[in-house]
């Protein structure tokens, strides 16, 4: 009799995006028909965990992985990591997603606020700003908009950059 191992990636946590699979191989235990269930890195075959189930072998592996690899991304402050199962140990966390329109604007003003020129953090506390707002005529179009700091943006309003900039410059009396 062959037996086939039967796998499918596993998503999230420490197993990342299908860097594991979970594996299924039928055996015979006491006479009876039964199943293992393995954790495996399907690209270098390496058998991360072993267990009669399956929820025993995702937590032994995700044991493994958290005791092989703590000086991973999961100690960037920036990243954060959500409960993907209870009573269960976590030790890598997931990046906040950036929107590609974000990431655009954000590129497009070499990472400094429009007015201040205060160096901002892509993921971090920072708004996309109108140039011409809305209030005023002006469009969601890309030559209209730019990152801007949270105090230069509350502080123009509803004013244009030029007469923000112009109000800003003016020696005050």
């Amino acid at each position: 009799m062959t037996s086939r191992m039967l796998q499918r990636p596993i998503y999230g946590g420490v197993f990342g995006h299908g860097l594991y699979s979970l594996a299924t191989m039928p055996t015979v235990a006491n006479g009876l028909h039964a199943v293992r269930f393995m954790v495996i890195d399907p690209v270098s075959g390496v058998v991360l965990s072993v267990a009669e189930d399956k929820t025993q072998a995702m937590q032994s592996a995700r044991q493994l992985l958290c005791a092989i690899a703590p000086q991973t991304a999961a100690n960037d402050e920036r990243w954060e990591q959500g409960a993907l199962w209870d009573n269960l140990p976590s030790c890598v966390s997931v990046p906040k997603p950036v929107s590609r329109r974000r990431r655009e604007i954000f590129t497009r003003s070499h990472g400094r606020c429009h007015y201040c020129r205060t160096f901002l953090v892509l993921d971090g506390s920072w708004h996309i700003e109108h140039m011409v707002p809305h209030a005023l005529g002006g469009g969601d179009t890309a030559g209209n908009l730019v990152a801007a700091c949270v105090p230069c943006n509350l502080a123009k309003r509803d004013r244009t950059a030029l007469e923000f900039v112009s109000e800003a410059t003016t020696p005050s009396e």
